[in-house]
């Protein structure tokens, strides 16, 4: 498992790197004036996707890309081949698919007049001839398209993913553990003499015997050289889709942990919705905790439950003032710092039950309110004005600023009065606001829900995503957790001292 997840994190910092060359080579040097042929990755150097329905909107953040026929959303990627020389005698594209599609998409040139961070629909430049497409595939595949003809050594190459249907597709973006990449194959560069011994290879999608423009399977990396015959270094095989229960260890002492709740919906709700792909793409990419349940009803015992390590008598949504112990006070004991950022927040120590809706940040405009903000809830935060400062609005946060983030959207984008749909895409605006920052480094991220609809477990059946740069895609923890779990996995990540029921909670058990 170490060795997969150390590829997996090579795999990362290629799609951040921009180029990766394979250079595998075996104990024969050869005389100057040959020539060889030679396998080349090239992950994308930009990404994006834009929607009709919202002309405006910047998506170059997302860790993903989306394509739709209806409304239209395309994606774009950029690969930067300036560094590439010889002659490109064959190019694949290969993008893998977080969500399945029974028409598949195409693939069209574009020219490069467009950057990342600004690029929209209304600016974004128009689709040009169409290069191939894939047919219909599964999820959690490769896909393949040759794209040879627009592809030229010492150059950029720009493309536009069009959807062939009205049925929405999610593909890994650049930033994710399966980042799209051009697969190069190129001829007439002169071959040298290599040291061999220490061979490099570059863990990549490699192109399948019999290439297609259908889905591939994860494909293994077996880089070859030619035209002589030397021995080659072949990596072991990539992770299989269903990864089995790691031993427990001990939960890493993280940089930062970033704690995201939502509301009110069952697992079954969430977990393979089609109004919240970029919820399940996050489950394909990351881990997910499939047997976790809140632990009362409604809002408010959940969220006081999860910081203080009980619902402190609390059975609905009202004002209290609690003088127990809680995860803030000893994180600052700890000589750590904590934030609970609240979308729309008014101001430093507001103490009332609700606000007016607002626009902070990303997302829809909604109102705060106090039930789903536990800092406000105890007193040695409410009446200490410099404790208290450190609960903020959405529109200051900066991932680096604190250890413990305790993050709540507003009634809108959590879920609790906007639709799945909704808090999809305010995740999935918010979200890379941390996967993309250094600090992401050595953290992680949970997505919870704080209640499902159902009373099993007292609270509900609900989903919790477990982020890492080094999770195992796809990577499900079966056993039974609740939001003491939660807490728990907070204090042993720190050496803090347990909180009520975290005591005899399990901690989060994942591939770190």
């Amino acid at each position: 498992m170490a060795i997969a997840r150390s590829r997996r994190r090579t795999r990362w910092l290629v799609a951040r790197a921009g180029v990766a060359v394979l250079a595998i080579v075996g104990a024969v040097g050869f005389a100057s004036s040959a020539t060889a042929t030679t396998t080349v990755t090239v992950a994308a150097s930009a990404d994006a996707y834009v929607n009709s329905q919202q002309p405006s909107e910047n998506y170059g953040a997302a860790d993903m890309l989306r394509v739709d026929g209806s409304p239209t959303v395309l994606g774009y990627l950029r690969f930067d081949l300036t560094g590439v020389g010889g002659n490109v005698s064959k190019a694949e594209l290969r993008v893998y698919a977080n969500s399945e599609s029974a028409a598949g998409y195409q693939v069209d040139t574009t020219t490069n007049n467009w950057a990342e961070d600004t690029i929209d629909y209304q600016n974004a430049p128009p689709a040009g001839s169409t290069v191939g497409s894939t047919t219909g595939f599964e999820s959690g595949v490769w896909t393949s398209v040759d794209v040879t003809s627009a592809v030229q050594a010492g150059s950029v190459a720009d493309f536009v993913l069009v959807d062939r249907s009205s049925t929405m597709i999610n593909l890994a973006g650049r930033v994710s553990s399966h980042a799209p990449v051009l697969v190069l194959t190129i001829s007439g560069i002169p071959s040298v003499p290599v040291d061999t011994a220490t061979p490099v290879a570059t863990e990549m999608p490699a192109p399948s015997s019999a290439p297609s423009s259908g889905p591939t399977d994860v494909p293994s990396s077996v880089p070859t050289q030619s035209p002589t015959a030397q021995p080659s270094v072949t990596p072991t095989a990539t992770p299989t889709a269903t990864p089995t229960q790691p031993v427990a260890s001990g939960v890493p002492s993280f940089s930062h942990i970033y704690v995201i709740v939502m509301e009110n919906h069952e697992y079954s709700s969430i977990v393979g919705s089609s109004s919240a792909p970029f919820v399940n793409s996050l489950i394909a990419t990351y881990g997910l905790a499939v047997n976790y349940y809140a632990v009362a009803h409604p809002s408010e015992p959940n969220y006081i439950a999860l910081t203080s390590g009980g619902t402190q008598g609390i059975t609905d949504d009202g004002t209290y003032n609690l003088s127990t112990d809680d995860i803030f006070a000893e994180v600052e004991a700890s000589g750590r710092t904590w934030q609970a950022i609240m979308q729309g927040y008014p101001s430093h120590c507001y103490a009332g039950a609700s606000s007016a809706s607002v626009v902070d940040g990303v997302g829809l405009a909604g109102s705060y309110v106090r039930k789903h903000d536990p800092a406000i809830s105890y007193t040695d935060i409410s009446t200490n004005p410099v404790q208290c400062a450190a609960i903020t609005n959405l529109a200051s946060f900066d991932p680096a600023a604190a250890n413990l983030f305790f993050i709540t959207p507003n009634l809108m984008n959590d879920m609790h009065d906007g639709s799945i749909a909704d808090g999809d895409r305010f995740l999935a605006a918010f979200l890379p606001q941390i996967t993309k920052s250094s600090a992401f480094a050595n953290s992680v991220v949970f997505i919870t829900w704080d209640e499902g609809s159902t009373n099993i477990e007292g609270g509900g059946h609900v989903a919790t995503i477990a982020i890492t740069p080094g999770m195992t895609p796809g990577f499900e923890a079966t056993a039974k957790y609740d939001h003491y779990s939660l807490l728990r996995t907070i204090e042993d990540a720190w050496g803090l001292p347990r909180l009520g029921a975290s005591a005899s909670a399990a901690p989060l058990s994942f591939p770190w």
